[in-house]
């Protein structure tokens, strides 16, 4: 504002006098600079004991030697406050870092953290100790929001005829199939209602998975993720997570964990209401579990419930990578055929002298640690839940002065109800039924004299006492071992013979099949001149048939009756098979043959595609598409009929099938109607042609005979007919000779 007075001008604003002379005259953009303090490195430890003066140095070195571990403190950066009327400390202190990261894994690290009996620490950040005092003393409720819910999230359940449904991801496309039992599946929804919106729209470019009862679809986007229900693939949630790479349903669908994976940092998790669409931890004002220590994969197993979440902390803790697509999705077709904990995998590495190891068990949904400690579990290798019980098992090896061990915990008393001392220990691997009656510890022994040794533990978990039986294999290694689902027998793969890659298969059961005694009996072994090339058990969901499978360049499938000792059919011109799962019934397997997605120089991106095959072995689908990435069955919710009421059905079973068989007929008749029914038109629609254009050349005739100067094609009058008759004689005929 040239002309105008100087300290006029700036009369409303305090500058120091230094500052003045580096004002230009007639300058109206100047602003005074607003401070605005960042209190992101500064957390509230509180919870503190409460000390007079004379103890007062002695805690301040205590807490600072705790904190010192996480991150540099900043000078100054402790501050205890201290009741002046009564010199105590009044149980809280401010500790600043110099960089936020140290503040958030200060607060991850010690947050719940016992100090003592008596104390627990509670630790936030600064900022949110902020909001909370800008809060108004009287609650004023929010209007309630309406909740939405999609209807028919389980319709798919009352398909007339029985039929399960399956996702499939191929170029850029996502479809969902009915199964039909002709052979040919009935697509249902391929993601229309997107395509149509245009601008090159799909439905989803990354992977999908269904959630544990098959109510959603989950999709992956690059701000979260996306669920959908409903007869329609309807909407039902948006879940905001920027990076996300992996996410995992608790068993009964009401959590959904997600994680993420940045490479200029840690990853974290967040835990979601999938309900109400909301993150629990901003419920409960927790922040995200930082994942850097444990590396990429699935690191949360949630109980049979959903009551609690566990995760473990050791050094060398097996986590897998949860494959999107695989073999490894549910474990080959049996709900508890889960392994655990094989050594030489994990994040750290050395041996079990180098850390602690623990269980943590959080309570859903407030996620905070049971009983305020987590279970104690030196050198941790690998745990999980019971299928059916709120019980964990875990193993660990050989440390200092003890011996390995499996251990039974039950929740939520953390009471150790088995454990069972092992010596020599390699690697262990922990398989459960997925009824949870047993437990298998796959033990395999160090090297002694000339051979290892292999052993299996079996738990009977609903015994008394959990009774425990040993069987000792001698052809090592075991190259698989599965349970039958819902049943008390077992197979393994075993042998030495690699070069020819023929094994033993042994079939066990729990239950002497004579006595009906409960030990375990050897039924049967396919050995010698019946080996098998095999790699894979897959146990059919009802029991009964498995399937041998080699899973390699060159693959092969047999289907057993384990009840008649027979071979079903067998297909040993397969290639290169890399998903082999059942569906939710039993009726039906596939095997798929897929390419990783975004490899677009992937050697196998031709003449992929899946094999749909009845349980007795008969191909009835064969469908090929270029880029197929997954395949991916859509499970069912547990059954809501008591066991007696399942052993009716199967009693009644004949009945049953009966009628299924006779809804088979009228649906294959349907079919044939309506392929007679289609070439009837088709013929009708010739015919009605054909008699069309013979009126208009019989009403043209006349001119056409005209124009051929009065000859007729059409009168056999005008055709000479002659008859010639020739006859073959073979060389060297004695006749033609003469």
């Amino acid at each position: 504002m040239a002309g105008e007075d100087y300290e006029h001008h700036y009369s409303d604003v305090l500058i120091d006098e230094e500052l003045k002379g580096y004002i230009s005259e007639g300058r109206t953009d100047w602003e005074e600079p607003v401070y605005e303090p960042d209190f992101s490195t500064a957390i509230v430890v509180d919870n503190l004991p409460k000390v007079s003066r004379e103890k007062y140095d002695r805690l301040m070195v205590f807490v600072r030697k705790i904190y010192d571990q996480v991150g540099k403190i900043a000078e100054d950066g402790l501050q205890m406050p201290l009741d002046e009327a009564t010199g105590m400390t009044l149980g809280f202190a401010f500790i600043n870092f110099l960089t936020r990261d140290s503040a958030e894994k200060a607060i991850a690290a010690t947050n719940n953290w016992n100090l003592d009996k008596a104390h627990a620490l509670k630790v936030n950040s600064y900022v949110d100790l902020v909001k909370t005092t800008t809060h108004p003393e009287t609650y004023t409720p929010e209007p309630a929001r309406p909740l939405t819910t999609v209807p028919g999230l389980y319709d798919w359940l009352k398909d007339a005829q029985y039929r399960d449904q399956f996702v499939v991801r191929h170029g850029r496309d996502t479809e969902v199939y009915w199964a039909e039992p002709g052979g040919t599946p009935e697509l249902l929804y391929g993601g229309e209602r997107e395509k149509a919106m245009g601008q090159g729209r799909y439905w989803c470019d990354q992977y999908v998975t269904w959630s544990k009862t098959g109510a959603y679809l989950l999709t992956y986007h690059r701000q979260g993720v996306a669920l959908w229900g409903g007869p329609k693939f309807e909407k039902v949630a948006r879940l905001a997570h920027h990076g996300v790479a992996l996410a995992q349903f608790s068993n009964t669908d009401r959590y959904l964990v997600t994680y993420s994976y940045p490479e200029d940092g840690p990853g974290h998790v967040v835990v979601w209401d999938v309900e109400r669409s909301i993150s629990i931890q901003e419920q409960v004002a927790l922040r995200s579990w930082p994942v850097e220590p444990f590396g990429k994969g699935n690191h949360f197993k949630w109980s049979h419930d959903d009551k609690y979440i566990a995760v473990g902390k050791s050094k060398y803790l097996r986590n897998p990578q949860a494959a999107q697509a695989g073999l490894d999705e549910s474990g080959g077709g049996a709900a508890g055929h889960v392994k655990q904990g094989s050594t030489g995998t994990g994040v750290g590495e050395g041996g079990p002298e180098d850390g602690e190891g623990q269980i943590s068990v959080f309570e859903a949904p407030s996620m905070e640690l049971l009983d305020r400690k987590s279970i104690r579990a030196e050198g941790l290798r690998g745990f999980d839940w019971c299928p059916k019980d709120n019980l964990i098992a875990y193993w660990a090896p050989e440390r200092q002065q003890q011996p390995a061990r499996v251990v039974l915990v039950e929740l939520p008393s953390k009471k150790e109800v088995r454990r069972k001392p092992l010596f020599y220990v390699e690697d262990c691997e922990l398989t459960w039924q997925n009824e949870g009656e047993y437990l298998c510890a796959q033990v395999t022994h160090k090297k002694r004299q000339s051979k290892k040794k292999v052993s299996l533990e079996l738990f009977r978990v609903k015994e008394a006492g959990i009774a425990l039986e040993m069987v000792e294999i001698d052809a090592t290694p075991v190259r698989d071992f599965a349970w039958e689902p819902a049943g008390h027998r077992f197979a393994i793969i075993h042998g030495d013979d690699a070069n020819s890659y023929r094994f033993s298969v042994s079939f066990y059961s729990m239950i002497h099949p004579t006595t009906g005694q409960k030990e375990v009996t050897l039924l049967y072994r396919l050995e010698g001149e019946k080996a098998r090339p095999v790699n894979k058990l897959l146990w059919s969901p009802n029991g009964s048939i498995i399937v041998l499978a080699k899973l390699a360049e060159a693959s092969s499938l047999e289907f057993y009756d384990v009840d008649s000792h027979s071979t079903l059919a067998k297909r040993d011109d397969l290639s290169r098979i890399d998903y082999l799962k059942w569906d939710p019934s039993g009726r039906y397997l596939t095997d798929a043959i897929q390419q990783p997605m975004g490899n677009s120089y992937y050697k196998y991106s031709y003449d992929n595609g899946f094999r749909m095959w009845t349980f007795q072995g008969t191909l009835i689908a064969h469908v090929e598409k270029n880029q197929f990435y997954m395949f991916q069955w859509r499970p069912r919710p547990p059954s809501l009929l008591t066991a007696e009421q399942q052993r009716k059905v199967k009693k009644d079973l004949r009945k049953y099938e009966r009628r299924f068989d006779k809804e088979d007929r009228e649906k294959e008749m349907n079919k044939k109607k309506e392929e007679w029914r289609r070439k009837g038109s088709r013929r009708a629609e010739f015919r009605a042609f054909y008699a069309t254009r013979l009126a208009e050349f019989q009403a043209r005739k006349a001119e056409l005979v005209a124009l051929q100067k009065g000859y007729d094609d059409e009168e056999l009058e005008n055709y000479e007919i002659r008859v010639v008759t020739r006859r073959m004689v073979p060389l060297g005929d004695p006749e033609l000779a003469g």
